[in-house]
């Protein structure tokens, strides 16, 4: 009975966090910008819980879709408990990441610094969960994450922007140290194999730019997954 309940509460948080990922992804990158058409486009904010919607929109409905299976399979994971409700707010929020870089090819300050604060904070209450660590295991990995992918970027003369380096500070928090340096690995062993993959395709070329944010969070995701 239990276990009924929680697949259909997470299917009911996956719906919400799909939509959360919409209404990000369609809103939070034309704020402060003159993209005034786009906004008046986007106005009806319910539609990025709908899933099909009267225009065609296939991020709209693979995002709810994506969302439930998301959240059922968190459920199915961590089961009840303080774990499954700090995975589905650090999870949605990763794929909010991914789908705005792809998209604008943006990692948004207005997304960074709240859940900066919100994984220091997480990070220092005394029922966070244990594999989370604690504040200073925080605070270090958050100051590895940004410290090392500063230095990347220094070398690398701009192959990374300062949104994927202060991404990586954020995952860092997250995360804690050590396992930020897993996440970072994994993410930068993922964007590497995607970008050869594009190389060899054609499709992108030495050039191009190419959105990283996704890849580590898809490494902070895979760390969270296994650690929390």
């Amino acid at each position: 009975m239990m276990e009924s309940v929680l697949l259909v509460l997470s299917a009911v948080v996956g719906w919400v966090g799909g939509g959360l990922v919409n209404w990000a992804a369609d809103i939070l990158p034309s704020i402060g910008g003159n993209n005034a058409s786009n906004i008046a486009e986007r106005r009806h904010w319910w539609q990025s819980w709908a899933p099909f919607r009267s225009v065609p929109d296939r991020r709209h409905s693979l995002m709810i879709i994506v969302g439930v299976v998301l959240a059922m399979f968190m459920a199915w994971h961590w089961g009840w408990g303080l774990t499954l409700l700090v995975g589905w707010l650090y999870g949605f929020f990763l794929l909010a990441v991914i789908v705005i870089d792809f998209e604008h090819h943006r990692v948004l300050n207005m997304m960074l610094v709240p859940a900066a604060v919100v994984a220091a904070v997480l990070s220092a209450l005394p029922w966070t969960p244990e594999s989370l660590g604690n504040l200073v295991n925080a605070l270090l990995g958050g100051a590895v994450g940004f410290g090392v992918f500063l230095l990347l970027a220094i070398v690398g003369r701009g192959a990374l922007g300062m949104g994927d380096v202060k991404l990586a500070g954020v995952i860092g928090l997250m995360t804690g140290y050590p396992d930020v340096l897993w996440a970072l690995i994994i993410g930068a062993l993922v964007g590497a194999g995607a970008a050869i993959v594009l190389l060899i395709s054609r499709k992108a070329t030495r050039k191009t730019a190419i959105a990283y944010a996704p890849y580590l969070a898809f490494g902070a995701f895979v760390v969270l997954w296994v650690r929390l």
